[in-house]
């Protein structure tokens, strides 16, 4: 059974993931959160789930940031950020941050529930970036952080990229906090 945490800041749309994964029959919402840190906090230490699913959008709950901030923690549990469209460099950000997922809450249902699932068994799920918008995304950021996305881009844990580069975490953490920062500034286009 894969225990679930669902944050949404509005509770008729947590109530609706909420019932949506209450019916698969494989995951147990055992808490949801509106977008408040210390509610989450509470939340995920009274809890301690599997996989949290949080809304990431625009004038609300910055997804990408509390995911960031979840999975600093450790043991932490896997995340998968929804949200209502998808661009490249909302892509790249999540993959920083660290994410296990990344969906688009007006597609079908049934992505949100595999991406829970796939996230729970250690498979990450993120929209399929073409070379070019990884490359548009990579250009948008100074030359020295490039070849920390593209190892993202490419799957590697943050503590191997860490090591590849000679970085402490401490470091590594304040560049990819730095790097999702500028990346969420800028506007892209949704990805190919």
């Amino acid at each position: 059974m894969i225990r679930a945490v669902v944050i949404d800041r509005h509770p008729a749309m947590r109530a609706g993931v909420e019932a949506l994964l209450g019916r698969t029959g494989d995951v147990l919402v055992v808490a949801g959160a509106s977008d408040g840190l210390h509610e989450v906090a509470h939340t995920l230490y009274r809890t301690a789930p599997d996989v949290v699913i949080i809304e990431d959008s625009p004038g609300g709950v910055d997804g990408v940031a509390l995911a960031r901030l979840i999975k600093s923690h450790p043991p932490a549990p896997k995340v998968v950020l929804h949200s209502d469209g998808i661009e490249a460099t909302q892509i790249a950000a999540a993959m920083l941050a660290g994410a296990d997922a990344l969906v688009d809450s007006r597609g079908d249902a049934v992505e949100l529930v595999a991406a829970v699932r796939s996230a729970a068994r250690g498979r990450p799920v993120f929209p399929e970036l073409d070379v070019a918008s990884q490359a548009d995304v990579a250009g948008r950021l100074p030359a020295g952080d490039q070849a920390i996305l593209r190892m993202r881009f490419a799957a590697v844990s943050a503590r191997e990229i860490a090591r590849t580069l000679r970085l402490d975490a401490r470091t590594l953490g304040t560049r990819l906090a730095a790097m999702i920062e500028r990346l969420r500034a800028m506007p892209s286009p949704a990805p190919s």
